[in-house]
């Protein structure tokens, strides 16, 4: 069976600017979106981890997709 989420809408988005990504309630980074394909992924580069037991895993400069669904993003 397919998930059911929202989708997140191009306008909603942009890429140059930053959100903050939490999952599950929990704060992971500040992120810059470098490329935001609509809908469902994107392109993120870490700006700022955001609790010590997640530096070890999100450093500063790293770029990875994302899955936009799966989190809850807000702004900065």
């Amino acid at each position: 069976m397919k998930p059911i989420h929202d989708k997140v809408a191009v306008t909603e988005f942009t890429p140059g600017k930053t959100y903050r990504i939490r999952l599950n309630g929990a704060e992971l980074y500040n992120a810059e979106v470098v490329k935001f394909f609509g809908g469902c992924w994107a392109t993120v580069r870490v700006v700022e981890p955001l609790s010590e037991e997640h530096k070890d895993v999100y450093r500063p400069g790293m770029e990875f997709d994302i899955k936009v669904g799966m989190y809850e993003v807000g702004e900065e």
